[in-house]
């Protein structure tokens, strides 16, 4: 070996080595959450706090903070986000109970002595993709159970869940999206009615 490649080698080691790791890492597939109203009505009034959703299994997540919302199964794909999806939750159920007239506080918990609040666990959240020759079916499922103070004691547990399963040509991030919006709106359309009630 000459000197002249002597000296190349270690900058093409510089080169190839971070290029045989990405090969070895699994790809992503990168969704930004969001969420519209779905759920009208009127009639609220007066402060809820709003404890911090907590997750009854937490979902994975990658160095960096990403989140690991499912696998695209067939493939080495992983379908990820930086969202919180704690955040994502209460966010919505804000904007569904501030749509109804409801002041909206959130909280990291609950005090003892809480005139009206709600506290949020995820029993469920799944996602993920099927690739097949032609088309990519998109499945995900939420469970929500949602405890209802009053005067610092629960008045009513409520439950609600919701799934989606849809099929096209379309593989990006934005198709899940869409499947997980729709599907916590499903869920917060059947929960939100009767966390309304429980204050009337």
């Amino acid at each position: 070996m000459s000197k002249t490649t002597r000296r190349w080698v270690p900058f093409l080691f510089l080169f190839l080595f971070p290029a045989l790791l990405s090969g070895c890492a699994p790809l992503e597939k990168r969704v930004d959450l969001n969420y519209r109203q779905a759920v009208y009505g009127s009639g609220g009034s007066g402060e809820i706090f709003l404890a911090r959703p907590v997750f009854e299994k937490q979902p994975a997540q990658l160095p960096g903070g990403r989140v690991i919302l499912g696998p695209v199964r067939g493939t080495d794909t992983l379908i990820v986000t930086t969202d919180d999806l704690s955040q994502w939750i209460a966010d919505a159920l804000i904007q569904e109970l501030s749509s109804v007239g409801y002041e909206v506080r959130r909280v990291p918990a609950l005090s003892a002595r809480v005139s009206r609040g709600v506290v949020l666990k995820v029993q469920n959240f799944s996602c993920n993709q099927l690739a097949g020759e032609l088309v990519l079916t998109t499945s995900t499922h939420i469970a929500l159970v949602a405890d209802v103070w009053e005067n610092g004691r629960v008045v009513k547990t409520l439950t609600a869940s919701a799934g989606s399963e849809d099929q096209g040509l379309d593989r990006s991030g934005p198709v899940v999206a869409a499947s997980l919006e729709k599907t916590l709106q499903s869920t917060l359309r059947e929960l939100v009615p009767g966390i309304i009630g429980s204050f009337r």
